[in-house]
């Protein structure tokens, strides 16, 4: 009889927890960090390989609807693949991001869908913008993404573990290549 009173004490202090720790994560406004691995896809995963990605969010959330805003600063990186005789130099997109998170029901851990827009600038290599460098041009595009993750509230703070896919709009001739840039950045982070 006191195991079963122990183990009901148990259960009731881990419910209590985590509603605790759920009511602490639904705030207005939260600040998250993130990093991972980026994957390149299409065109851009024919010549790059998978670098990184670091990415700093800043979360509107109301209480009582599963929407929310969250707008994205990112920073990716990748290298050529080894693979091939032509000896790229190595590729950055930074973007800004608005997107739209919709909350999945969820105990404990709460899925997420999120998509949006935003801007990306790209550039190749790391020499100042010259007209004969053809990997040397540096524009910007508009592009969407969209993908799904998973919040795990704790106390005082969430982890995340997020994947998106980002397709961006580049103008064919604005630079040799890649004409199609898309990648999945798999990240895992922590909001406050």
């Amino acid at each position: 009889m006191k195991r079963i009173s122990l183990a009901v004490s148990a259960l009731a202090l881990v419910a209590l927890t985590a509603s605790v720790s759920s009511a602490q994560s639904a705030k207005a406004v939260s600040l998250g960090i993130s990093a991972g691995a980026a994957i390149p896809v299409s065109d851009f995963g024919d010549v790059y390989s998978t670098g990184y990605n670091g990415t700093v969010s800043l979360s509107f959330n109301s209480v009582g609807t599963p929407l929310g805003i969250r707008i994205d600063g990112m920073y990716n990186s990748f290298t050529d693949r080894d693979d091939l005789l032509i000896d790229r130099p190595n590729y950055r997109i930074m973007s800004a991001n608005a997107n739209l998170v919709y909350a999945l029901p969820g105990t404990g851990i709460r899925p997420y869908l999120i998509g949006g827009a935003g801007i990306y600038n790209q550039k190749a290599g790391d020499s100042d913008d010259s007209e004969d460098d053809p990997f040397d041009k540096s524009p910007t595009n508009f592009g969407l993404n969209g993908g799904i993750g998973a919040a795990f509230p704790l106390s005082g703070f969430t982890t995340f573990i997020e994947a998106r896919y980002h397709y961006i709009f580049s103008k064919e001739g604005a630079t040799d290549f890649p004409v199609r840039t898309a990648f999945v950045p798999i990240t895992f982070g922590i909001t406050f």
